[in-house]
């Protein structure tokens, strides 16, 4: 734990001065509010539609763009830090999160900080925070840990008539396993609907959507998106298997037609992941977009884009609110993209596909016991290539890369097996969390895809294995068996809050000061110990096995013997979608691996683009560090900047006093060094 070089670290105490600015009022702080223009909502707005009607910055001028201010929220994580906030601004404050999940309010025209709360402990690293107001009050929320915190936004302390003390707990009753929130939930009238994170194992969460008070944080309603036993969707269950499943949870958030009262929601996979013979069926409402009402959470419909998903396709961002022109009607449509490349569209009102969707013929598995779907959906439009293709930079990356998939499947669709099948494209897209933005002018869909193959590998778990076992050979006797520390060992209770998965696993392969490297533990034997770290009072998790079970080897990608993707360029894409037709204006290869950086081959991004009235794409998302602009109409490259760090996350755009901004949270942490938790606000030299 530490504060990056330079930084004057504050406490989260109110000085004199600052308990008299914040008794100011916001027109007393600001010169002229009525020429503000605020970012009062995660990603722009509840249509997610990432679009600024700004216009101050221009094709023209954009060179003159400078810094204006930047501000290091300190408090790197151990280990890889990431930060992949995009902040709010409202009434000329700024409130962001730093990489621990201390929330700040700064002066948005300077940078100055105004206050800083920390709620203590760690969570998972946020995407953002919400605001609202009414009836003359004003409040800021976010997540941290399991928790979702309400805080009065001109001080920073805790609504303590929100929840326990200005704090709610989001865990469901159900079960005990691994549950976090990363992104930003939806604020509509007095309602923060909340979906969560969770495993991919037989342990995780059931998946629902709940709607809480934003006043006191009771529970308004809630819909279940892993169906309950004999409810809507259940018919597309096994008999039996609902109550072991988990999953189709809405972990990367949700988008509002406000004068609908409609909320879409995107799902993830129903859970074991890769392996289900304990959830046959198409499993709805996994791998869905549905559509509720937002008053009361009642089913309004659904599509589902991948049936009984075997290959982790679940839906990764929160769609757009778009219009498209058809024989001289406008439409009002809902755009999703998906993991494997492809964009649907449906109208918003009754959920019709407004682009061709075909079958494809699926593979059978020949694991005991799967039963895979003998068809899929794929739409008609796809902006990424859909067959990997061999890389041809140099001999020395094709000798490595055809000895790496020689032993796989690599016919489409193929399910899971234990001498592994290549995807295309990977785990992560395709598109990414990030999302898409909408241009108005054209009615055009802009996002960044990626393109690298991925292999999934399954193991066998043999008959009486359990991950406790695995723990207490290994580990009990240094950290205790009940995980509490002994004179050897330090505690290992709540690890999985302070360590990621992929952080644990490297100090088991490595070791760590006077801990060893197990290098004799295999692959099942490390994911057990994680597992059980994650999960100990799971009580499933702990029961010797005692029939044959299979499970995920990890995260794979195809590359080359430098690391790079082992597919033939482009490895990642900025893109202009007609979304009347669905055809692809424009593509260009988008950033650059740090290792190679005058390829010029794109590279694997994550976070979003902004665009502009004035017609004009911002995005940072690279490894290489860049933030840049582009113009819609012919993706010309107009402007660049290195960050001190990677920036994963979407900017934010805003006016003060006339003169317009963009904010980007540069944190890194992501396909290497380095880490960050500066943030960067440009506007035109003054």
């Amino acid at each position: 734990m530490y504060s990056p070089d330079g930084v004057i670290m504050k406490q989260p105490v109110l000085s004199a001065a600052l308990v008299f600015l914040a008794a100011c009022s916001q027109d007393e702080f600001l010169q002229d509010a009525s020429l503000n223009t605020d970012w009062d909502t995660y990603l722009g707005d509840p249509g997610r539609s990432h679009y600024s009607e700004l216009s101050q910055i221009t094709r023209e001028n954009v060179s003159e763009l400078e810094l204006a201010w930047s501000y290091n929220s300190g408090e790197l994580r151990e280990g890889n830090s990431t930060m992949y906030t995009s902040p709010l601004i409202v009434d000329g404050i700024l409130y962001g999160l730093s990489p621990k999940l201390v929330a700040f309010a700064l002066n948005a025209a300077t940078g100055e900080e105004r206050w800083r709360y920390d709620p203590g402990g760690q969570g998972a690293a946020q995407r953002g925070l919400m605001w609202w107001e009414g009836n003359g009050e004003t409040r800021l929320f976010y997540v941290a840990g399991r928790e979702l915190i309400a805080l009065d936004p001109l001080t920073g302390q805790p609504i303590t008539a929100f929840g326990i003390n200005g704090r709610l707990d989001l865990t469901p009753t159900e079960k005990t396993g691994p549950l976090f929130t990363s992104v930003p939930g939806i604020v509509f009238e007095d309602k923060l609907i909340m979906g969560f994170s969770t495993s991919e194992s037989s342990t995780s969460h059931a998946g629902m959507i709940r709607a809480f008070s934003v006043l006191d944080g009771t529970e308004i309603w809630r819909f279940n998106s892993l169906p309950l036993t004999a409810g809507l969707g259940s018919e597309t269950w096994e008999e039996g298997s609902l109550t072991l499943a988990g999953g189709a949870n809405n972990w990367t958030g949700m988008t509002l037609d406000e004068e609908r009262a409609m909320l879409f929601v995107p799902t993830g996979s129903a859970t074991p992941d890769f392996y289900g013979a304990s959830r046959s069926g198409d499993n709805l409402f996994a791998n869905s977009l549905i559509a509720l009402d937002a008053h009361t959470g009642a089913y309004r419909w659904h599509y589902q884009t991948v049936r009984h998903d075997l290959w982790d396709r679940d839906l990764p961002s929160p769609p757009t609110l778009v219009q498209l022109e058809r024989n001289g009607v406008l439409i009002d449509g809902v755009a999703v993209t998906t993991k494997s490349g492809h964009l649907f569209l449906f109208n918003r009102d009754t959920g019709e596909s407004l682009y061709e969707v075909y079958e494809v013929e699926a593979l059978p598995s020949g694991l005991p016991g799967e039963e895979a779907a003998p068809t899929q959906p794929v739409s008609s439009v796809a902006f990424t290539r859909q067959e990997f293709d061999m890389t041809t930079r140099n001999q020395e990356a094709i000798d490595h890369v055809t000895s790496v998939i020689a032993p796989l499947d690599q016919r489409p669709w193929a399910p899971p097996t234990l001498n592994g099948i290549l995807f295309y494209p990977a785990f992560d897209g395709g598109a990414e969390w990030g999302g898409s933005a909408y241009d108005p002018e054209g009615n055009k869909l802009i996002l960044n895809a990626q393109e690298i193959g991925g292999i999934i590998r399954l193991y066998e778990i043999p008959v009486g294995f359990s991950n406790q076992g695995v723990y207490a050979e290994n580990c009990g006797d240094c950290h205790g068996q009940d995980l509490a520390g002994t004179d050897i060992g330090p505690s290992l209770i709540d690890i999985a809050d302070r360590l990621t998965t992929a952080e644990i696993r490297a100090i088991l392969e490595s070791g760590r000061g006077r801990m060893p490297a197990f290098e004799t533990l295999s692959q099942i034997e490390i994911n057990a110990i994680n597992s059980y770290l994650r999960n100990p009072n799971q009580d499933r998790a702990d029961e010797p096995s005692t029939e044959i079970d299979y499970a995920f080897a990890g995260y794979i990608r195809v590359r080359d013997h430098e690391d790079l993707p082992g597919n033939s360029p482009p490895w990642g894409t900025l893109n202009s979608i007609d979304l009347a037709t669905g055809e692809i204006d424009w593509q260009i290869n988008f950033g650059n691996y740090p290792s190679h950086p005058d390829l010029n081959y794109g590279a694997e991004s994550y976070g979003g683009p902004v665009v502009t009235a004035s017609g004009l794409i911002f995005i940072a998302a690279t490894p290489d560090r860049k933030f840049r602009v582009y113009g819609t109409q012919d993706a010309s490259l107009l402007w660049e900047y290195e960050l001190p760090a990677a920036g994963f996350s979407t900017p934010a755009m805003y006016s003060i006093d006339g003169q317009q901004f963009v904010v980007i949270a540069a944190g890194g942490g992501r396909m290497g060094p380095p880490s960050g938790s500066e943030y960067l606000a440009f506007s035109l030299r003054q």
